[in-house]
């Protein structure tokens, strides 16, 4: 009976502590949040943030048109017809550098069924400016040394101007700079963005800007330093802007569609949101946000403008504080400033230099 009796009285004791945790949970239990999670699929505004400042950023009077245009002037027309197709290599070395699995055999059998591109590139390796202690003679070897991207910028440069596209000195010089600046931001920002990608994109964004300093008048007191500025300028001089040209010039050569979309919109980062840009361009937005960057960040780079020019947005997409000191880093202005003298030095600019002119 006692035992019975015991029995019961654990089992109440049980049931009644049971109960107690019950009504604790109950009672402690937070009510649930009916506040709406925000969408964060290209970036989120803190409380700290100044919506008005954030707005402000991208209200300007004009804009760029954001369609291609469907009639192009008549004198940029025969322009784009006189240009032979660039070389469809481009795009297979780009596709190549997108690989993983990368192999520098496979670059090299790509450029050395051009004999003249191989010529190319072999002397460019073995100017006085790279200062190798041995002599270079072949294009596996010039990979190794060199790198992907330095050999592919060669490339790049060889292969447009073998259909008549030379850049200026200042020109040649932001191609690669922001070619650089781009290919080290697709590194570091790990967003998804294709190196090789970049590396074409840095060197071709600007493409049209040397086929209308060629082949058409400028203004008399020239374009404003300002890039948002020399849009406008060169939509009223023009008829057409270098940035949609050169999407058309992308087109007809048969690049594929990210790019030249990429290249056509590379300048939108300055003029709309990044979640504007990105619902419209939702398949390039990364590309266009290294870009787009990477563009202002050679300009600042070589004193052609200073500050941003870019809405906070891009810059926290891409995983870096809206500042040009976070893109400008130690680790890549070494590189910057010998692609600058190696511009210098190729257009016979030397005298801050102390050199004597090099062939490169």
């Amino acid at each position: 009976m006692e035992t019975a009796q015991l029995l019961w009285m654990i089992f109440f004791v049980a049931a009644g502590l049971a109960a107690a945790a019950l009504a604790l949970k109950a009672f402690t239990k937070r009510p649930a949040s009916n506040m709406r999670k925000a969408p964060a699929q290209y970036i989120s505004i803190s409380s700290e943030d100044n919506l008005d400042t954030f707005t402000n950023a991208y209200d300007f009077d004009w804009k760029p048109e954001r369609e291609l245009l469907t009639e192009i002037p008549r004198d940029v027309e025969n322009i784009i017809n006189s240009l032979e197709s660039i070389s469809p290599l481009i795009t297979e070395i780009s596709s190549k550098l997108n690989d993983p699995d990368i192999n520098p055999k496979d670059i090299s059998r790509l450029i050395i069924t051009d004999q003249g591109l191989t010529s190319f590139i072999l002397k460019r390796v073995n100017s006085p400016y790279y200062g190798l202690v041995q002599k270079v003679d072949n294009i596996f070897n010039a990979i190794v040394i060199l790198g992907y991207n330095e050999i592919y910028r060669i490339v790049m440069e060889e292969r447009t101007s073998k259909i008549g596209i030379k850049p200026s000195r200042e020109e040649w010089i932001h191609a690669n700079l922001t070619s650089t600046i781009a290919a080290y931001l697709a590194s570091t920002s790990r967003i998804g963005v294709p190196g090789g990608t970049m590396v074409t994109l840095g060197m071709l964004h600007d493409i049209a800007k040397t086929v209308l300093s060629q082949s058409l008048p400028q203004p008399e007191n020239g374009f404003s330093p300002d890039p948002r500025e020399r849009l406008r300028q060169e939509t009223e001089f023009y008829g057409i802007d270098h940035a949609t040209l050169g999407g058309i010039l992308a087109k007809r050569w048969q690049m594929p569609e990210r790019l030249s979309n990429a290249i056509h919109r590379h300048h939108w980062p300055m003029f709309w949101p990044l979640r504007e840009v990105g619902q419209i361009s939702q398949d390039i937005i990364k590309e266009l946000s290294v870009l787009s960057i990477s563009d202002i960040a050679a300009k600042n780079f070589t004193q052609e403008i200073s500050g941003t020019y870019i809405g906070d947005d891009y810059y926290r997409f891409i995983k870096k504080p809206p500042k040009i000191e976070s893109i400008l880093m130690p680790e890549i202005t070494r590189d910057l400033v010998r692609i600058k003298h190696i511009g210098e030095i190729k257009h016979g600019n030397t005298e801050a230099l102390g050199q004597e002119p090099a062939e490169i």
